[in-house]
């Protein structure tokens, strides 16, 4: 109330003598001819202002016919006019091209670029990766310094990992909140995938924001400081992206059509053994170990199981908007429909969408809109997990499945290997194994502002996140699983709710010439809901019906469950951003979260933030410097939150028990499954960030650099308990980690005069990651895929998601002493270091031997334009992660020998006459055991990516009533990839995680080539 006090007393402190007269008007900019937004208009000589509104419209009551009108906006020439006896008085301001800035989008409000006090990435539509992008992360990925951005598997729709200035939680969410025109999007999975006994579960997601169109977004807004990101409170620990999406613009209607139409490729697949090859090792390995094994001795059939699951695959998308605005509307209305066939047979994604964006407003006095996405969306998956046999993948089993063995029997029936059981036949399983889903999901936000004063306004806002998802998934009795069940099929059925009520009131308004205040203050109200239905049966009648008709199957071993959830977030929020004469900046805000999530104890979370900006270009002793173009030191600390990924966490649950029997009769029953903890708390990460943006020569050389040192605190996780609890762990606030590093952003234009322009940018960036503390736990060493087990170690003192294993110093030779090696050790068996020195290798003899997250990570783009054609290239890369090949350890460590293998190590194997210290012998029964995490299996993954190359050309057409202007081009992304990693692709992750980095049988990545036609009518 206080505050409300004060800003309703500054927006009606301001005297006016005498008759006033009302003026109104536009502001356009001289380049475009559009309207400028937040243009600064003074009553020179007093405290008397406003601003222009987005369209750049303007009303204000001036004293006299005599004042003097100041229009002020960064980036361009002021204007002084005499007020006169005019009503209506339109300006148009040419840009300065030494201060030219922008206004960007910042939580609950809108800045200019060069008032920013925080470390934000500001990136318009035509500064993204543009080609054929199912969503818009992957039109980020290497854009922006702090922000590392990869692909985790090139499965059509897959869920993609987004790290802004590193990991912020071992157990809690680690991706950043997105804000969609001031919508928070609810990006929680509506249900998971199926997996019954013997069958795969896909660890990777669908991505959420797979529902919203690229080519609707107008530009991205990527906060990264706690100054930037304190305002979302207990959700700004892991950065914001704002997304800011098309609005109409002044003129007539304008109809715009975007086409592409391209063919995917297999990138890199890892090359196994030839049957050719197969017999020749395998044979070999039976003599040299004496084995009792029969040889192989069946006819050849030299079959590459990989190539016929393999395909290339088309993708397309088609846009279609409708723009324009009039009197005081405006308005851009799109559809699309966009389509990616899967490079593995049955997967693939298909994605209708549409969106209504209308506001009407008269500046200084109101603005109502409504900002709405609607989308269908349907995915079609194959099998694909991190399990082994038919509990892994199709892709699994055909790396490993007998290259001389053939696809089909005689009769057409699928052939199955006697030495290859339980894995079954690749082609069985690709065809008879597989899901499909179906996902409605519609979201968007209605909005009005009402100025009570010029300076003064009051906003609501309500919003809905509404999010359906069928998911069906069928076991074909064509298969060896489907066999045993005769059929299983699974349906479910989730849905996930967010609705949100959000309060504020702005201020916006300048004291004499010298002192400026915005300030924003609200409240807003979230609800989350969640709920799923599964059900599934088996044994079916008549198979052709598939997941259909469930009712089919036989009643007794039918399956049901289901669950419902809720969660309420209450929030407090406030802001204030000060300037002194437009050169000393200070920003502070405040935001208290209660989140239904933490017991009555630890409910509320406290969220305060603090910046200073210093432009020095704007000194005396610098201002006149032609080759300045800016200068500007930031300096920020805060403190930001995370909330779990779970709901009721405090309190204890149960689950269902075993059944007892009463009388003879059964009853159900229910045990605890989590023991209750009401002192439960937020992560709370504190972050210091100290920045310095630069501009010379009349910006034609601009960039930032930044210090970061994020700090996060009571850190969530599970604790093991004595079992005389009654439960195995429970959740705790016990630790804390460290991420620490530089960013650099550069951009420059290196010619541009006679039409030829020339402009290059980069950016890099450095990560320190550090456990700090775990409570009274030393150490937890965990991570299981397949039958990987114990693959990394949380400690302090190391990074998180560092992976614990042996270090290999080569293989054992003919001469060796090998009285120095373990007791039964042979030529040819891997030499393991002896840490502990016992001359026996196991558990104790682990150490450290690489880490998930890089030491850097870059991008690089250059773009050449000339007469209406414009070439574009974008690399990134990253450097000092590792990553563990799942094909390596199958190959070193097989689950049989007599599956297939990877042709490089097998065919460069150590025997008598191929004494190398590179590859074993790789004969069974290796005394030392299967030591599966070691310095073999762990790759370095750094790489460097040519990411997309793009050549667009414009198309001359004759001024006329009809086509406007028409672009055609053509399309590279992910053109090929330098990097020492063997596996498929050194930024897959196949855990869905991005904590620990594990390349499992990865569904490959695409070299994806694409052209395109852009009409504007």
């Amino acid at each position: 109330m206080v505050l409300l006090g004060i800003l309703l007393w500054a927006g009606g402190s301001t005297p006016i003598f005498g008759q006033t007269i009302r003026v109104q008007g536009r502001v356009l900019s001289a380049a475009d001819n559009q309207g400028l937004p937040s243009v600064n208009i003074l009553v020179k000589g007093t405290g008397q202002g406003t601003t222009t509104d987005l369209n750049g419209n303007y009303a204000l009551e001036v004293p006299s016919q005599s004042s003097t009108l100041v229009f002020s906006f960064i980036g361009y020439v002021s204007q002084e006019v005499t007020a006169g006896n005019r009503n209506i008085i339109n300006i148009t301001l040419a840009e300065n091209p030494r201060s030219l800035d922008e206004v960007v989008v910042v939580g609950y409000g809108t800045v200019r670029k060069s008032d920013l006090t925080g470390s934000v990435t500001s990136l318009k539509a035509n500064e993204l990766t543009r080609g054929a992008n199912a969503n818009l992360q992957q039109a980020l990925i290497g854009r922006s310094p702090g922000v590392q951005i990869y692909q985790k598997s090139g499965e059509p729709g897959a869920a993609m990992s987004i790290q802004i200035r590193g990991i912020t939680s071992i157990t809690g969410n680690n991706d950043p909140l997105y804000v969609v025109d001031g919508l928070p999007v609810n990006d929680g999975t509506a249900v998971g995938s199926s997996s019954p006994a013997g069958t795969t579960s896909n660890p990777n997601n669908r991505n959420p924001l797979n529902s919203l169109n690229p080519s609707d977004i107008e530009s991205i807004e990527i906060l990264k400081d706690a100054s930037a990101t304190a305002i979302y409170g207990s959700r700004g620990a892991n950065g914001v992206v704002l997304i800011t999406t098309k609005r109409g613009k002044e003129g007539r209607l304008r109809v715009e059509y975007n086409g592409t139409y391209g063919v995917q490729q297999v990138a890199r697949t890892q090359q196994y053994m030839t049957g050719d090859q197969y017999t020749t090792v395998i044979n070999e390995i039976i003599d040299l170990g004496k084995l009792t094994t029969p040889k192989v001795t069946a006819p050849n059939a030299n079959t590459d199981w990989q190539s016929l699951l393999l395909r290339d695959a088309p993708i397309q998308s088609h846009d279609l908007s409708f723009s324009g605005a009039g009197g005081n509307t405006r308005y851009f209305i799109s559809a699309g429909y966009f389509n990616q066939d899967g490079i593995i047979l049955k997967s693939g994604t298909t994605r209708y969408n549409a969106r209504v964006n209308v506001e009407n407003s008269v500046a200084s006095k109101y603005s109502v809109g409504l900002s709405l996405n609607t989308s269908y969306t349907r995915d079609k998956y194959n099998s694909t997990g991190i399990g082994l046999n038919d509990n892994a993948s199709a892709l699994y089993m055909a790396q490993n499945y007998d290259p001389t063995a053939p696809p089909y029997n005689a009769d057409g029936t699928f052939y199955r290997s006697p030495l290859m059981a339980p894995m079954d036949n690749p082609l069985a399983v690709i065809n008879g194994q597989y899901g499909m889903g179906d996902t409605y999901r519609t979201f968007g936000n209605l909005y009005a502002e009402y100025f009570l004063v010029p300076s003064l306004s009051v906003k609501g806002r309500v919003g809905v996140d509404l999010n359906d998802n069928q998911r069906f998934f069928w076991i074909d009795p064509s298969t060896l699983t489907g066999l045993s069940y005769n059929g299983f099929a699974d349906v479910r059925d989730g849905k996930r709710g967010y609705y949100l009520t959000e309060a504020t009131m702005n201020f916006n308004k300048t004291f004499g010439e010298n002192h400026r205040i915005t300030a924003v203050a609200g409240t807003t109200y979230e609800r989350y809901t969640s709920s799923v239905l599964i059900a599934n049966s088996r044994s079916f009648a008549l198979p052709d019906l598939t997941f259909d008709a469930l009712g089919t199957g036989d009643n007794t071993l039918n399956g049901v469950g289901s669950g419902r959830q809720e969660n309420i977030l209450v929030s407090y929020l406030g802001r204030v951003n000060y300037s002194f004469k437009g050169k000393y900046l200070l920003t502070a805000s405040l935001r208290a979260d209660g989140s239904a999530r933490f017991g009555p104890n630890k409910r509320f979370g406290y969220f305060p933030s603090a910046a200073l900006a210093w432009r020095i270009h704007d000194e005396d002793f610098l201002k006149n410097l032609p080759w300045l173009s800016e200068l500007k030191l930031r300096a920020s600390y805060g403190a930001t939150g995370n909330q779990p990924t779970g709901n009721y966490l405090y309190f204890s649950t149960f689950s269902a028990g075993r059944q007892a029997i009463f009388n003879g009769n059964r009853s159900s029953s229910l045990q605890p499954s989590r023991s209750a903890n009401p002192d439960l708390q937020w992560e709370s990460a504190e972050q210091v960030d100290a920045g310095l943006d630069f501009g010379f020569f009349n910006a034609r050389l601009t960039g930032s650099l930044d210090y970061y040192n994020r700090k996060t605190s009571n850190l969530l996780y599970d604790i093991p308990q004595p079992v005389s609890t009654g439960f195995g762990s429970r959740v705790e606030n016990v630790g804390s980690m460290q991420n620490s590093g530089l960013e650099l952003a550069l951009k420059a234009i290196v010619l541009d005069q006679n039409g030829l322009r020339i402009d290059v940018g980069g950016n890099l960036t450095t990560l320190k990651n550090k456990v700090l503390t775990l409570g009274n736990v030393t150490q937890s060493i965990g991570t299981a895929a397949g039958n990987i087990n114990q693959i990394s170690i949380l400690k302090p003192g190391e990074s998180i998601g560092a992976f614990y294993g042996y270090i290999v110093d080569g293989v054992w030779q003919t001469g060796d002493d090998l009285s120095q090696g373990q007791t039964g050790v042979r030529p040819g068996d891997l030499k393991y270091r002896d840490i502990d020195g016992n001359k026996i290798i196991n558990a104790s003899d682990r150490v450290i031997i690489g880490q998930s997250l890089p030491k850097f990570f870059y991008g690089f783009n250059s773009s050449i334009s000339w007469k209406g054609l414009v070439a574009e290239i974008f690399f990134e890369g990253s450097q000092g992660a590792s990553m563990l090949n799942s094909s390596l350890v199958d190959s070193y460590y097989p689950v049989d020998y007599r599956r297939n293998k990877l042709a490089e190590p097998y065919l460069n194997r150590w025997t008598p006459t191929n004494p190398t210290n590179e590859y074993p012998s790789f004969l069974p029964n290796d005394v030392q055991g299967q030591r599966q995490v070691n310095t073999k299996t762990v790759e370095d993954a750094s790489y460097l990516r040519l990411q997309s190359i793009r050549l667009s050309y414009k198309i001359p057409v004759p001024q006329n009533r009809y086509l406007g202007g028409a672009f055609v081009f053509v399309n590279g992304q992910n053109l090929y990839t330098f990097t020492r990693y063997s596996g498929v692709d050194p930024a897959a992750n196949a855990l869905g995680s991005n904590i620990v980095r594990v390349d499992y049988n990865t569904y490959p990545l695409t070299r994806t080539l694409t052209a395109g036609v852009n009409l504007q009518f």
